[in-house]
């Protein structure tokens, strides 16, 4: 029985990571804009002009009336009142990367604004439990950045150390 059992176990866990990569796979065209300010009237807003004019004014990409996207609208209402956040579908991956290789240059100076892409929410808080590492190594001027949800380290995966090693026998970076 505990033979089954773990084999199914295992099997569970495969599914699921399967299904995450399907998941994130589905939202590899999607982007989140936030902190941009919502219109008065809301319901009359039109948001892919509200991103179209914020790619050209925010990100200066100069042919941001020519993107295309599939579907672009605001999520649910925060509770911390800030502004609602935006999901872009871009229609050509190439328009998604354009905007995204942008952000780091043109929001630098602007942190009421960020663009990220999206993943699904398991994914996020993979990532999110990774910063403080991620910011760790690049606090020591190592080359780490976060791929998926793994973090990757003068371009090998992270393996954290395992459980119960001291501090002083670990090996750092890898």
């Amino acid at each position: 029985m505990e033979q089954v059992n773990t084999y199914l176990e295992n099997e569970n866990f495969e599914l699921k990571e399967q299904f995450l990569r399907l998941q994130t796979h589905s939202m590899k065209y999607n982007l989140i804009f936030s902190g941009i300010k919502e219109q008065e009237n809301e319901s009359k807003e039109d948001t892919e002009s509200v991103i179209k004019n914020f790619i050209a004014t925010e990100l200066e990409i100069r042919d941001a009336n020519t993107i295309a996207f599939q579907n672009v609208h605001r999520l649910r209402p925060r509770n911390d009142g800030k502004p609602r956040n935006i999901i872009a579908r871009f229609s050509q991956y190439d328009d998604h990367q354009c905007v995204l290789r942008a952000v780091p240059e043109k929001l630098k100076h602007k942190s009421r604004y960020s663009v990220q892409q999206q993943y699904p929410a398991e994914i996020n808080e993979r990532r999110r439990a990774l910063v403080p590492k991620l910011k760790e190594f690049q606090r020591a001027r190592r080359n780490a950045r976060i791929v998926y949800d793994q973090l990757i380290v003068d371009g090998q995966p992270y393996e954290p150390p395992p459980r119960g090693v001291p501090p002083e026998q670990q090996v750092h970076g890898h």
